[in-house]
Order: C-alpha cells, then sequence, then structure tokens
C-alpha cells in the first residue's frame, strides 16, 4: 500500500510540476530567445484611430493608420543574432492573439525575410491595428514549432492615445504642461539623440536622413490644413505612421511606413511638452 501511496504521490508531483511549466511559459517574457534569434520588446504603446479634429480638421489617414473603430498597438522591439551563422526572420512570426483564437499579424506586410548576420542588431518597429472589442491580447512569437509569450494587453475603450501602464495622453497639445524649449534640446540633442535623424534644427541643410526640422513652427503650421506646429509635432510624436512628411534627405520621398520610434510610451506629458517648445522656438537660420 505504501508502495502505491508513494508512486501516485510522485505522479501528481509530475503533474504539478508539468502544470507549473506551462504556465510559466504562457506568463509573458519581455527578451526571448528562439532558433538562434533573441528579441527583445522595448516598448508598446495603444493609439486610437488618428485625433479627430472634427469635420473642419482631420489628420489624413495614413498606410497602415487604425480605421474608425479599431485601435492601433505600436511595438518597438530588437532583433540579436546570437549565432554563428546567418538567421533568417520576417515580421509575420509576430501575432496578437485574443482569447478566442482570432489573429492578427503586422500592418507591415512584409513577405521578405529578413537575413540577420551573426551578433548583427536590428531595431524593429512594428503595429497591429485591432478592433477595439477584440479583449485580451498576446503578443505571441512564433518562431518554427516554438512559441513565446511576449506581452498581454487589451485595446483601451476609446479616447485619447494609452500607454500601457500610464495615464493617457490629453487629445489636444493644449492640454500639455508648459514646456522648456532648454530641457527639449537636451532630450533632442542627447537623450532621444533625434539630431541623427533629423539633423539640427537650428541650422538649415544638417539633415541626415528623416524630414527637416529647420524652420520647424513655419512648416509645421502648414502640414495639415487647419491644424497648428505644435499640434501636428504632438501628434506625430504619438503615431508617427499617421502623416507622412513630403521630403526627407535629399528632397526623397520619406518612407512609408513610417521608420520613426513611437514616442508616447518613451516621454512624460513634461518632456513632450519641452520637446515640442523647444522645435517651436528654433529660428530659421541660413
Amino acid at each position: 500500500m505504501n508502495g502505491v501511496v508513494c508512486v501516485l504521490a510522485v505522479l501528481v508531483s509530475l503533474s504539478s510540476g508539468l502544470w507549473v511549466l506551462r504556465a510559466r511559459g504562457a506568463q509573458p517574457r519581455r527578451e526571448v530567445e528562439q532558433g538562434g534569434l533573441r528579441l527583445r520588446l522595448d516598448q508598446a504603446t495603444w493609439l486610437h484611430e488618428p485625433m479627430d479634429h472634427g469635420d473642419a480638421v482631420r489628420l489624413p489617414t495614413g498606410q497602415g493608420a487604425p480605421g474608425v473603430g479599431q485601435r492601433h498597438l505600436a511595438v518597438a522591439l530588437t532583433l540579436f543574432n546570437v549565432a554563428q551563422a546567418p538567421a533568417d526572420f520576417t515580421a509575420q512570426e509576430l501575432v496578437l492573439t485574443a482569447e478566442n483564437g482570432q489573429e492578427w499579424f503586422p500592418v507591415e506586410q512584409e513577405e521578405a525575410r529578413l537575413s540577420v548576420r551573426p551578433a548583427q542588431l536590428l531595431p524593429l518597429p512594428l503595429g497591429f491595428n485591432i478592433p477595439a472589442s477584440a479583449g485580451w491580447l498576446r503578443l505571441e512569437w512564433v518562431r518554427g514549432t516554438e512559441r513565446a509569450v511576449l506581452l498581454s494587453t487589451r485595446p483601451p475603450p476609446g479616447g485619447t492615445s494609452q500607454v500601457e501602464g500610464q495615464e493617457r495622453w490629453p487629445q489636444s497639445a493644449e492640454g500639455l504642461p508648459p514646456g522648456s524649449p532648454r530641457a527639449g534640446a537636451v532630450l533632442f540633442h542627447e537623450r532621444f539623440a533625434c539630431v541623427a535623424c533629423h539633423g539640427s534644427p537650428e541650422f538649415q541643410g544638417e539633415v541626415h536622413a528623416a524630414p527637416s526640422l529647420h524652420g520647424f513652427a513655419k512648416a509645421g503650421a502648414a502640414r495639415v490644413a487647419g491644424m497648428s506646429a505644435a499640434q501636428y509635432a504632438y501628434e506625430s510624436l504619438l503615431f508617427p505612421g499617421a502623416f507622412i512628411a513630403p521630403g526627407c534627405a535629399g528632397n526623397v520621398p520619406c518612407q512609408e511606413p513610417s521608420l520613426m520610434p513611437v514616442y508616447g510610451d518613451a516621454l512624460s506629458a513634461q518632456e513632450m511638452a519641452d520637446l515640442i517648445s523647444y522645435l517651436l522656438g528654433q529660428r530659421e537660420r541660413p
């Protein structure tokens, strides 16, 4: 009898251990390694349809922007090859899965495979358009037979943009606190290194890859009819893909979808105000 009890105890222990392993496997992990690649989730931001300003002014719906009744989950990931040989990756390996099994893939429909060299590190900005009623979702990385959960989240019910774990952003830039141009300059040139792509807004012709921000107070106010430069900057920082600037470095068309990171989850309201204040305060110089 004692032997039977021992066997039953062992079986219960094993089944409990398997349950714990399954539970751990279902828990979100911000950094996962699968098939020779390491994927880290750096940021996740929920954004609603492009901010509505009434019939007179509406931010144009760009490629990849969510439609009415949808929410947009913008994620920033880092991909790193830890293997000794090149490894392939596609954006379609990332999927948002609902509790009922429904799945959504990134709006960046890139079928071509990325070949990641050994020790190569690549930033990977992706976005998902999800019905507002979707409920709880899991962001999963499916690679071959391996599957890992990176994030558990749900679309915000409505209104303004929402960062995971933070309060929603105000609808208008006017709802931000007063900004400091000096603090904004530090953010632009140092902390976020915006200067690396946009060049210095203080001087003309320094743009490197992204649209020039020289004379932004005037140029930003002319991008969307009826929208102030402050509001244009605000919405561009929250949802870079909603409106694509007409020209980038060398007056070539800017890439779609936008490669600009989503700063809604990286900036506080005060920092957002500081950055916008710095951009608006630059005088045009030759």
